[in-house]
């Protein structure tokens, strides 16, 4: 068991909320374990012995409220001092990588090393105080980390402009870098044609099977054709898909009374992914053509069976369409869910099994919505977005990035008011950036994560997941242009990235983006 005292307002805290708590193992792997708060304490009761890590979210006042996590721990009967760990961890990371980018040169003046100074400082003063004066030991902590936070966001984004400036400078970058997703009921919507048009390289192409085919061999094709059709004629590669996602949104009910049936469900997807491929092939450039399959939060297929569905899907599409670019999305790359669900695969070990079963692919896909209260979307910090990308170095593959967050929350008052916003609310419970979610700050997070995303070589694209808010948008408020077709903060934020990178199109260089007072 793991034990962790924690204080509010200088004294044990009476209540603390227990947002995205879990546990992982040494290998990043998450742990079944029971977490609760009793008395100012917080007990971590794990399946299985051994040392952990405990991940939640964590307010960090200026810095925003975010999951984070401590370093790897031994079970002891004493309580550690929750701060601490999460401050030790943090500057353990910078640590890290100011070694990994080779950044220890860093003058001293540099405001990375300031933070770094003065986070040292602060942890070793409530190193020494921990068990004698606790409380402040944690305020000491709580300053610490979110001191050493500020340097790591600023470390990410000092070490990711120096890369994309070389990246332009040596002329490496890809060909269609930026792009964006579509809804598919807006397909005669000439303003979202003129925003993808001018500010996006290629268009994403939603195909879930749910809204293809809401009964069974019964094919609703228009919604697709349309967009489809627009691309073809504008000159915009199609990124389509996923065609295959166990998320209840993408599969049509009708599926469901095979969830057991193995053998059924495997033959009913390889004639879905041989419909979908033979219509679109003409206008397709790539295929993200399972998502998430390593989640399996919705049907009880073992280890093998998921294996076995990714490597059929793959090679039915090099089959069908030879000359097409193969992507296999990764979704919750966090790995939150294999803390609940058995049956799924950790993030790392389902891309680790990709590589070694020579499953013929071009390319991992790798989603990382922000800003709803739900598994994979609860808010990091910039260092572990670019952490999570490097840990895709060494692959040999392209990486498809896709991400979005809210330009606003979303309560539910707001969506008993306006249904289109959705069933799913932008709430409190998600976390934040730096300042609660608004035009601003989604401007301010979509700028720095496009310089942390392309500054790494083996990126390929990034997508914005929706570019319009619509009834039907995954994550609720996070087009950049609003229902009313007025583009937001951050779509011109991108125009002027895109004209940063000396790509055609309009929007001027906007500045470089520091970690931003919002």
């Amino acid at each position: 068991m793991l034990k962790f005292k924690v204080f509010s307002d200088g004294k044990p805290a009476t209540v603390w909320p227990l947002r995205n708590a879990y546990l992982i193992d040494s290998e990043g792997n998450g742990v079944r374990s029971e977490i609760d708060f009793v008395d100012g304490v917080m007990t971590c009761e794990k399946s299985e012995a051994g040392t952990a890590v405990l991940c939640l979210q964590h307010d960090v006042g200026e810095l925003g409220q975010l999951t984070l996590r401590t370093c790897l721990l031994p079970e002891r009967s004493t309580p550690y001092l929750l701060s601490v760990e999460l401050a030790r961890h943090r500057l353990m990371m910078l640590y890290n990588k100011l070694e990994d980018w080779a950044m220890f040169e860093l003058e001293e003046g540099h405001v990375v090393s300031k933070r770094e100074a003065k986070a040292r400082a602060l942890f070793v003063e409530a190193l020494s105080i921990q068990n004698d004066d606790p409380m402040e030991a944690s305020r000491l902590a709580d300053e610490s980390l979110a001191t050493s936070l500020d340097g790591s966001e600023e470390l990410a984004l000092a070490h990711s402009e120096l890369l994309l400036n070389k990246r332009v400078e040596t002329g490496n970058l890809p060909k269609a870098p930026l792009g964006s997703g579509v809804g598919l009921s807006l397909g005669d919507d000439e303003q979202l044609r003129t925003g993808l048009a001018a500010g996006f390289d290629f268009v994403q192409l939603p195909l879930p099977w749910k809204t293809l085919a809401p009964e069974e061999n019964e094919y609703t094709w228009a919604p697709a054709d349309a967009w489809a059709a627009w691309a073809k004629s504008a000159g915009k590669p199609v990124v389509a898909g996923p065609v295959i996602s166990f998320e209840p949104a993408s599969l049509p009910d009708w599926l469901y009374i095979w969830e057991h049936d193995f053998e059924t469900v495997r033959d009913l997807i390889y004639e879905h992914i041989e419909r979908v491929v033979r219509r679109y092939k003409g206008v397709v450039s790539a295929w993200t053509i399972v998502s998430g399959l390593h989640v399996n939060s919705h049907f009880t297929f073992n280890f093998e069976q998921l294996m076995d569905l990714t490597r059929m899907a793959t090679l039915l599409v090099r089959k069908l369409h030879p000359e097409a670019k193969i992507i296999v999305e990764l979704r919750q790359p966090f790995g939150e869910y294999f803390a609940k669900n058995p049956r799924s695969i950790p993030p790392m070990m389902y891309v680790d099994l990709l590589i070694q079963s020579s499953i013929q692919f071009d390319a991992f896909g790798l989603r990382l919505p922000m800003g709803q209260a739900s598994d994979g979307q609860y808010t990091r910090d910039l260092m572990q977005i670019s952490s999570i990308l490097d840990q895709f170095t060494g692959f040999g593959k392209q990486v498809f990035l896709t991400v979005a967050a809210p330009s606003e929350p979303v309560t539910e008052f707001m969506i008993a008011v306006n249904p289109a916003l959705g069933d799913a609310p932008v709430d409190a419970d998600s976390g934040y950036w730096r300042r609660p979610w608004s035009d601003v700050v989604q401007g301010h997070w979509l700028e720095a994560v496009l310089q942390i995303a392309m500054s790494k070589p083996y990126v390929e694209a990034v997508c914005w997941q929706d570019l319009k808010d619509h009834a039907a948008i995954d994550l609720p408020m996070s087009g950049l242009i609003d229902d009313a077709g007025q583009p937001k903060n951050a779509f011109r934020r991108l125009l002027a990235f895109r004209h940063g990178l000396g790509l055609a199109g309009p929007g001027g260089r906007g500045d470089s983006p520091a970690a931003p007072t919002v």
